[in-house]
């Protein structure tokens, strides 16, 4: 595991509100290589969704740089870091985020037509890696016709539908029974094996963690040595 896909920096960023200022991250540094399966562990408050959000270009740190491939994506517009996260990215949390009125098929395809595909190429695409997530057979459903774990699959497919880079899932199993988290975790340890895509997952379960392939401890905002 060589290659490096991102780079973090000297991050730091902090809140304003009125006259006081709340420290949230202090210069954090670390590399993300290329299929590797990043947990990111620490106590409430330890900044940890913060990170997840600056990785995922949906919040700006103070200070410090995020680097790909020699490009500071720190740096980028608003509308090249729209299309970074939609070609480049994929996003899983902890409630799935499933458009209600949407089938599984439909929310799946989303990303590839905000991307511009052809509706009947995202179609199949869609179905296809439903197919890989085991939901062929759910596809025209709801998500209020699913299980937990079905949402769960379907927020995962959506996720990596684009064949992104880089996959950021904020406790994408922790409003799950052990079993199905299991079978999440299981399913996305695949998906990074067959697609080399690399994984930084925020999670509590430290059971969970000691499975992936490095774990980075925040703590007040730093990182733990």
């Amino acid at each position: 595991m060589t290659d490096v896909l991102m780079q973090a920096r000297q991050i730091g960023k902090s809140y304003q509100d009125g006259k006081l200022t709340t420290p949230v991250l202090h210069d954090i540094n670390f590399d993300l290589h290329v299929a590797e399966m990043l947990a990111v562990v620490g106590s409430s408050g330890s900044g940890k969704s913060t990170l997840m959000h600056i990785l995922g270009l949906l919040d700006k740190p103070d200070n410090g740089q995020l680097l790909c491939h020699g490009t500071n994506l720190l740096t980028l517009n608003r509308k090249q870091a729209a299309q970074y996260r939609n070609q480049q990215l994929g996003f899983v949390y902890q409630f799935h985020h499933l458009l209600s009125e949407f089938s599984a098929l439909e929310n799946v395809c989303m990303p590839l037509l905000i991307a511009g595909e052809q509706p009947q190429r995202a179609k199949l695409r869609a179905t296809e890696i439903l197919d890989r997530v085991g939901l062929s057979h759910r596809i025209k459903h709801r998500p209020a016709e699913l299980s937990g774990g079905e949402r769960q699959r379907v927020a995962i497919a959506r996720a990596v539908v684009n064949e992104p880079q880089l996959v950021l899932a904020d406790e994408p199993t922790g409003n799950l029974d052990q079993t199905t988290g299991a079978e999440i975790f299981a399913l996305l340890k695949e998906l990074n094996q067959k697609s080399n895509t690399s994984f930084v997952i925020v999670t509590h379960d430290l059971q969970l963690a000691a499975q992936m392939d490095r774990i980075l401890t925040l703590q007040n905002g730093e990182l733990a040595s």
